[in-house]
């Protein structure tokens, strides 16, 4: 492979692609879908919130759920939701639909009112409490204590859960999930439109003939291939800064863009040799690339087996995981042995018939 001359094709494609506005279009409209993603869903909640489950059916859980709320209501705003079993409280937890569950005995607040120190609450707790939990916790025994009339030194006997499941959009929030589909949006516009129509247009005004005289398929392949590759960085960072959204793991977060930006560059291009035209690339790469772009979203939903291995057989799906893994501290996900294969399969495989096609063409 000649550098030079990878260079030269390399450098011409960089340049007509960003002066095509049919190109120009493609790359700048998810950035600013994402831009917009950031705008619209606000970094922290305009009011921090909590829901409490409180446990009891006694007066004494009546008046604690009465009083709580109002005495944290300068903090936060508290959703109340009460249960008569301590285990149906500790699945709500687990399940993430409350932050906190309290367990209020009988009689407990005319025990507390003596002189000794009372018994502690059980409360339970998700192993990573949001700070809204936290708050709770901290400002509950002070409500006890009012409402027993003592002096300060009630506790709580804290139980943390370990979540049962929590989905992607759970652990990111709203907005870093939708800026983060904003990037498998963007990979996939560059990768299955903007990056093939250059290569159509070649075949279309049959210039690529003149290309292959002058240099190898795997040099002509190359380059097209580094063109969408390059778009998909720049634009990737220009829509990551932007919105401000926080990595945990840059380098897993990486990996799941690149396989992904991979996968679809190298299917794209196999479209571009297929339709052998901009014009009906146009038309048909938007049919073919709003299904391939569903999976993506799908990542969110806690669905049957069959919409989980439609996930995890496509590089959308695989590449949304990733990211959603590599912007969190700790997986949600895991698997990155099968979302390199599914790369791998995707784009590989696409990008190396090509490369024969093209080789055999240009002889």
């Amino acid at each position: 492979m000649n550098l030079q001359r990878l260079w030269t094709i390399l450098r011409k494609d960089l340049v007509d692609a960003i002066r095509d506005g049919r190109v120009l279009a493609v790359i700048l409209i998810p950035i600013a879908l994402g831009v917009f993603y950031g705008l619209i869903y606000p970094d922290e909640e305009p009011r921090p919130t909590a829901t409490v489950v409180v446990v009891g059916s006694s007066a004494d859980a009546d008046r604690i759920a009465t009083t709580l709320p109002r005495d944290v209501s300068r903090a936060l705003e508290l959703k109340i939701e009460r249960a008569s079993d301590a285990a149906e409280a500790k699945t709500t937890v687990a399940d993430d639909d409350a932050d906190i569950a309290v367990v209020v005995p009988d009689g407990y607040l005319a025990a507390a009112s003596g002189n000794g120190a009372p018994p502690p609450l059980q409360a339970f707790i998700g192993t990573q409490p949001s700070p809204s939990a936290q708050a709770v916790a901290n400002l509950l025994p002070a409500t006890v204590d009012r409402l027993a009339e003592r002096p300060p030194g009630s506790a709580l006997a804290v139980e943390t859960v370990e979540p049962v499941s929590q989905s992607a959009f759970d652990a990111l929030g709203m907005r870093t999930f939708f800026v983060i589909a904003a990037v498998v949006m963007l990979l996939g516009f560059i990768g299955m439109l903007a990056t093939p129509i250059i290569l159509a247009e070649e075949i279309e005004k049959r210039t690529i003939e003149a290309l292959l005289l002058a240099a190898r398929g795997s040099e002509v392949l190359t380059a097209k291939a580094l063109v969408g590759l390059i778009y998909s960085a720049v634009a990737s960072a220009i829509t990551i800064l932007a919105t401000g959204i926080t990595i945990e793991r840059p380098g897993l977060f990486l990996l799941g863009a690149a396989g992904l930006a991979i996968s679809v560059v190298g299917l794209g291009l196999g479209m571009a040799y297929l339709f052998r035209s901009a014009d009906k690339l146009n038309t048909w790469g938007w049919v073919l690339l709003m299904p391939l772009l569903i999976p993506a979203f799908l990542v969110s939903v806690d669905g049957s087996q069959v919409v989980d291995i439609i996930v995890q057989a496509t590089p959308t799906g695989q590449g949304m995981r990733l990211m959603v893994d590599g912007a969190l501290s700790s997986d949600v996900f895991g698997g990155v042995g099968l979302a390199l294969a599914v790369f791998v399969v995707w784009g590989g495989g696409g990008m190396l018939v090509l490369g024969r096609l093209l080789q055999t063409r240009g002889s």
